[in-house]
Protein backbone atom coordinates (compact mmCIF):
# COMPACT_ATOMS: atom_id res chain seq x y z
CA UNK A 1 0.00 0.00 0.00
CA UNK A 2 2.76 2.36 0.74
CA UNK A 3 3.66 2.54 -2.88
CA UNK A 4 0.16 4.05 -3.37
CA UNK A 5 0.65 6.83 -0.85
CA UNK A 6 3.77 9.70 -1.63
CA UNK A 7 6.75 9.06 0.56
CA UNK A 8 6.65 10.08 3.97
CA UNK A 9 7.54 10.91 7.39
CA UNK A 10 5.91 10.59 10.67
CA UNK A 11 6.88 14.37 11.23
CA UNK A 12 4.15 14.52 8.68
CA UNK A 13 1.58 13.40 10.90
CA UNK A 14 2.58 16.41 13.10
CA UNK A 15 0.68 18.75 10.91
CA UNK A 16 1.77 22.71 10.85
CA UNK A 17 -0.94 25.29 11.15
CA UNK A 18 0.22 25.84 6.80
CA UNK A 19 -0.83 22.58 6.16
CA UNK A 20 -4.13 22.53 8.59
CA UNK A 21 -4.84 25.76 6.31
CA UNK A 22 -3.88 24.26 3.01
CA UNK A 23 -5.95 21.44 4.19
CA UNK A 24 -8.69 23.75 4.87
CA UNK A 25 -8.21 25.70 1.61
CA UNK A 26 -11.85 27.07 0.24
CA UNK A 27 -14.07 25.58 3.32
CA UNK A 28 -16.51 28.18 5.20
CA UNK A 29 -14.89 29.16 8.93
CA UNK A 30 -17.76 26.58 10.54
CA UNK A 31 -16.42 23.93 8.06
CA UNK A 32 -13.06 24.95 8.90
CA UNK A 33 -13.58 24.25 12.57
CA UNK A 34 -15.11 21.01 12.08
CA UNK A 35 -11.87 19.57 10.31
CA UNK A 36 -9.66 20.91 12.81
CA UNK A 37 -11.67 19.00 15.68
CA UNK A 38 -11.18 16.36 13.41
CA UNK A 39 -7.48 16.65 13.35
CA UNK A 40 -7.48 17.35 16.93
CA UNK A 41 -8.94 14.35 17.93
CA UNK A 42 -6.32 12.63 15.69
CA UNK A 43 -3.60 14.53 17.82
CA UNK A 44 -4.68 12.97 20.89
CA UNK A 45 -5.04 9.01 18.73
CA UNK A 46 -1.38 9.53 17.83
CA UNK A 47 0.16 10.01 21.21
CA UNK A 48 -2.73 7.08 23.21
CA UNK A 49 -4.29 10.14 24.66
CA UNK A 50 -7.53 8.61 25.75
CA UNK A 51 -8.95 11.39 27.79
CA UNK A 52 -9.62 13.77 25.34
CA UNK A 53 -12.60 11.91 23.28
CA UNK A 54 -15.11 14.38 24.99
CA UNK A 55 -13.61 17.66 23.73
CA UNK A 56 -14.18 16.46 20.21
CA UNK A 57 -17.71 13.89 20.30
CA UNK A 58 -21.09 13.45 22.57
CA UNK A 59 -19.97 10.03 23.72
CA UNK A 60 -23.95 10.09 24.45
CA UNK A 61 -25.01 10.27 20.64
CA UNK A 62 -21.86 9.50 18.87
CA UNK A 63 -22.30 6.98 16.39
CA UNK A 64 -19.90 5.10 13.82
CA UNK A 65 -20.54 3.31 10.74
CA UNK A 66 -18.72 1.33 8.20
CA UNK A 67 -19.47 -1.68 6.18
CA UNK A 68 -15.81 -2.79 7.21
CA UNK A 69 -16.73 -2.81 11.10
CA UNK A 70 -20.50 -3.15 11.61
CA UNK A 71 -19.14 -4.58 15.35
CA UNK A 72 -18.70 -0.58 15.81
CA UNK A 73 -22.18 1.25 16.36
CA UNK A 74 -21.93 3.14 19.84
CA UNK A 75 -19.08 5.53 21.08
CA UNK A 76 -17.68 2.54 23.48
CA UNK A 77 -17.92 0.25 21.14
CA UNK A 78 -15.79 2.70 18.34
CA UNK A 79 -13.72 3.91 21.03
CA UNK A 80 -12.18 0.30 21.42
CA UNK A 81 -11.10 0.16 17.85
CA UNK A 82 -8.31 3.30 18.03
CA UNK A 83 -6.72 2.29 21.45
CA UNK A 84 -6.18 -1.50 20.01
CA UNK A 85 -4.94 -0.79 16.43
CA UNK A 86 -2.36 1.71 18.83
CA UNK A 87 -1.01 -1.29 20.89
CA UNK A 88 -1.02 -3.72 17.68
CA UNK A 89 0.05 -1.24 15.11
CA UNK A 90 3.08 1.37 16.77
CA UNK A 91 3.46 3.67 16.02
CA UNK A 92 -0.47 4.06 14.66
CA UNK A 93 -0.55 7.62 13.66
CA UNK A 94 -3.26 9.44 11.85
CA UNK A 95 -3.38 12.42 9.26
CA UNK A 96 -5.79 14.33 7.60
CA UNK A 97 -4.96 14.76 3.55
CA UNK A 98 -7.97 16.28 2.60
CA UNK A 99 -11.26 17.52 3.72
CA UNK A 100 -14.74 19.27 2.21
CA UNK A 101 -17.50 20.65 3.73
CA UNK A 102 -21.44 20.42 3.52
CA UNK A 103 -23.28 23.46 5.61
CA UNK A 104 -22.69 23.86 9.04
CA UNK A 105 -22.47 20.55 9.99
CA UNK A 106 -20.82 17.77 7.99
CA UNK A 107 -17.27 17.17 6.43
CA UNK A 108 -15.64 14.58 4.95
CA UNK A 109 -12.13 14.05 5.61
CA UNK A 110 -9.68 11.46 3.33
CA UNK A 111 -7.33 10.12 6.06
CA UNK A 112 -3.81 8.07 6.44
CA UNK A 113 -3.34 5.85 8.75
CA UNK A 114 0.15 4.45 9.28
CA UNK A 115 1.90 1.97 11.29
CA UNK A 116 3.36 -1.35 11.61
CA UNK A 117 1.95 -4.57 12.53
CA UNK A 118 4.29 -5.40 15.62
CA UNK A 119 2.89 -5.32 18.82
CA UNK A 120 0.29 -8.35 18.66
CA UNK A 121 -2.10 -10.76 16.53
CA UNK A 122 -4.35 -9.52 13.92
CA UNK A 123 -7.16 -11.62 12.79
CA UNK A 124 -5.23 -14.86 13.85
CA UNK A 125 -1.60 -13.47 12.18
CA UNK A 126 1.00 -12.46 14.57
CA UNK A 127 2.57 -9.74 14.36
CA UNK A 128 5.00 -9.54 10.99
CA UNK A 129 6.46 -5.86 10.62
CA UNK A 130 4.50 -5.38 7.75
CA UNK A 131 4.29 -1.69 6.90
CA UNK A 132 0.04 -0.82 7.87
CA UNK A 133 -0.75 2.23 5.46
CA UNK A 134 -4.68 2.80 4.83
CA UNK A 135 -6.41 5.33 2.86
CA UNK A 136 -9.72 5.97 4.28
CA UNK A 137 -12.78 8.75 3.91
CA UNK A 138 -14.96 9.54 6.60
CA UNK A 139 -18.32 11.92 6.58
CA UNK A 140 -18.55 13.21 9.64
CA UNK A 141 -21.75 15.02 11.23
CA UNK A 142 -21.69 17.34 14.04
CA UNK A 143 -23.98 18.41 16.53
CA UNK A 144 -23.21 21.77 17.66
CA UNK A 145 -19.16 21.34 18.68
CA UNK A 146 -18.93 17.70 18.94
CA UNK A 147 -18.94 14.99 16.38
CA UNK A 148 -22.27 12.84 16.87
CA UNK A 149 -21.98 10.48 13.64
CA UNK A 150 -18.66 9.09 11.58
CA UNK A 151 -19.42 7.08 8.36
CA UNK A 152 -16.22 5.30 7.17
CA UNK A 153 -15.02 3.34 4.25
CA UNK A 154 -11.46 2.00 4.16
CA UNK A 155 -9.05 0.47 1.99
CA UNK A 156 -9.70 -3.24 3.68
CA UNK A 157 -8.40 -5.26 0.95
CA UNK A 158 -5.25 -3.43 0.48
CA UNK A 159 -4.67 -3.81 4.16
CA UNK A 160 -5.74 -7.18 4.80
CA UNK A 161 -3.05 -8.28 1.38
CA UNK A 162 -0.61 -6.01 2.72
CA UNK A 163 -1.00 -7.63 6.83
CA UNK A 164 -0.57 -11.13 5.22
CA UNK A 165 -4.17 -11.72 6.39
CA UNK A 166 -5.00 -12.72 2.92
CA UNK A 167 -3.95 -13.82 -0.25
CA UNK A 168 -4.58 -12.09 -3.81
CA UNK A 169 -2.62 -12.92 -6.99
CA UNK A 170 -0.66 -10.06 -8.10
CA UNK A 171 -1.29 -8.57 -10.98
CA UNK A 172 -4.99 -9.27 -11.28
CA UNK A 173 -6.45 -8.13 -14.32
CA UNK A 174 -10.25 -8.97 -13.43
CA UNK A 175 -11.02 -9.03 -17.50
CA UNK A 176 -9.36 -12.10 -18.20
Amino acid sequence: MAGRIPPFTLDDFKLSPEKRAEICEGLTERQTFMVNQWMNLHDKLNVGDWSGFDEFMDKDKMTYDNPNRPDLGTFEEWNSSPRALFTTFPPSVYRTLKAWGRGDDEICVLCHHHGKHTGGPYMGVQPTGNQLDVLWFSWIKFDGDKIVHIYSISDVLSMLIDLEVIEAPQPVDPYK
